[in-house]
């Protein structure tokens, strides 16, 4: 009878895979026939892709002062767009948690418009930011506070609800006040989460300062906008590097962040 049931398991198992497979095809090429997607050509014009990708070797190194300018102007803009959204999002979110927020209703509203915030593309934000502020900095700061609350907002909400129940209810009985409750009670068990959570927001906002950079909010963005626009190819090259450089010493300092946290 085992067996049998065992059989039976395994049947209905590579059926729904089966059938995964072919919906998951069939979608492709609903899409693709909406679409009007040409492949045939795609693959003729990628055999030229040789030529351009022959022009991206020839890195040109005399811009690199005012490369390396602008990257730290990237980076700049993605610590304060995070530090601010950090103290916003710490805020919103001891006020929105259920198990903690002095009002449902608040809590209702802040995670309503946490919602809304993270339903708007970061470049929307900006653009949006650029047309009330100007172009620069400023623009791209304040464009990133937005996605930063969205997306902190919510993470801290989830690692404060995932408290023990019963560790609240026993400080409360205790007679502790609300402020009591938060900082003894709450952060202690959040404080972990909540740096990893800003390690990943941190690098995020990074990747983010940049490319919202090529439509105004100013940084490397904007340098490698004008070499795509005049095909400078060489001055493209070299802030791909400088890109890629700083993306790999993000994420390898963000792993060792996470890392200390799971040993902690």
């Amino acid at each position: 009878i085992v067996n049998i049931n065992g059989n039976s398991y395994r049947l209905k198992n590579k059926i729904k895979i089966v059938v995964s497979i072919i919906g998951a095809t069939l979608l492709f090429l609903v899409s693709a026939f909406y679409l009007e997607l040409d492949f045939v050509t795609f693959f003729e014009r990628g055999a030229e892709a040789g030529n351009v990708i022959s022009n991206f070797m020839v890195i040109n190194t005399q811009d690199i002062g005012e490369i390396s300018a602008q990257l730290l102007v990237s980076i700049a803009m993605a610590i304060a767009s995070l530090l601010i959204g950090i103290l916003l999002s710490f805020i919103f979110s001891i006020l929105g948690a259920s198990n903690i927020a002095p009002s449902k209703l608040l809590s209702t509203f802040i995670k309503s418009g946490v919602s809304i915030i993270r339903a708007i593309p970061s470049l929307v934000w900006v653009l949006m930011i650029v047309a009330s502020l100007g172009f620069g900095s400023v623009a791209g700061v304040v464009g990133l506070v937005f996605p930063t609350v969205g997306y902190l907002t919510k993470s801290f909400i989830s690692s404060i609800e995932e408290v023990p129940e019963e560790m609240i209810e026993t400080m409360r009985a205790t007679g502790a006040s609300w402020l009591q409750l938060v900082f003894e009670g709450v952060l202690p068990n959040v404080s972990q989460a909540f740096t990893t959570w800003i390690a990943i927001r941190l690098e995020a906002n990074v990747a983010e300062s940049i490319s919202l950079g090529m439509v105004g909010a100013g940084g490397i963005g904007t340098v490698l906008s004008r070499a795509i626009s005049s095909y400078n190819y060489g001055k493209i090259s070299m802030c791909i590097i400088c890109i890629f450089m700083t993306m790999l010493l993000f994420e390898l300092s963000m792993g060792q962040v996470k890392k200390k946290q799971k040993i902690g």
